[in-house]
Formats: C-alpha cells, structure tokens, sequence
C-alpha cells in the first residue's frame, strides 16, 4: 500500500509540473494566425530548425526531472538502508547511473543549443536556452 502511495505521489508532481511546462509551451511560432488573429511570418528552415530545438529541450527538462527524482530516490534508500549491504550496494549504483545520467543530459543540452545556434546565425550558445527549456523561469 505504501509503495503504491509513493508512486501515485511521485506521478502526481511529475505531472503537475509537465502540465506547467506544456501549458506555456507554443511549439510552432510560424505560419497560421497567433490569439489575436494577426498572420504569423511564413515557416522558414531557421524556424523549423528552432522549432526542433523547443521541443527537445521540452524533452531534455523531462529528462533532469526524472534524473534529479531518481537521484532523491537513491539518496533515500541509502539513508534508509539500516546497514543492509545489498540494498547500499543497489543505491549506490542507482545513484551513480543517475548522475552520469544527468551529466549526458546536460552535455546534450549544450552541443544541442551550441549547434542550433551555428544553424540559425544566432551564434554559438543562446543566452535565453535554459529559459526556454523551462517555460516556468519569468
């Protein structure tokens, strides 16, 4: 009963932020007409590839949530392992995992947003990417 309490309560955070993140998300900024009726600019190769790169930095925000809960959660059952080898073995392991995890996750941020911005002839590494990954930052 109480594993299925933890589930649901971790499920229930993670969508609450996802449905933050996605409620002020707007994938696609060309083409069509915006709320207030204006026509938007035609799509372009640059938009399309910054298009891109939103939605994978969406999915890269997912990614550091699910790495930092599985680092909380191994950091949990080390503290909570009463001495038990096997179980400080099996966390140790989740958390090394976990952090190497995270470290890919940043890498791939930042050869991602190195590399669109070569693309787009924004230059190298945009100042507002980690902005725009979150949506939640003001």
């Amino acid at each position: 009963m109480k594993s299925k309490f933890n589930r649901v309560a971790a499920l229930s955070i993670i969508g609450l932020f996802g449905f933050l993140n996605f409620a002020n998300a707007a994938f696609v900024n060309c083409g069509g007409y915006d709320e207030d009726g204006t026509k938007m600019p035609e799509c372009d190769i640059p938009t399309l590839i910054l298009t891109i790169n939103v939605i994978i930095n969406f999915l890269l925000s997912w990614a550091w949530l699910i790495s930092l809960v599985f680092i909380v959660w191994s950091g949990i059952q080390m503290t909570f392992s009463g001495g038990n080898e096997e179980t400080l073995t099996k966390a140790k392991a989740s958390l090394s995992n976990a952090v190497i995890g995270f470290i890919i996750i940043m890498i791939a941020f930042v050869l991602l947003n190195f590399v669109v911005g070569l693309l787009t002839g924004t230059g190298g590494l945009d100042a507002n990417a980690l902005k725009n990954a979150f949506r939640l930052i003001p």
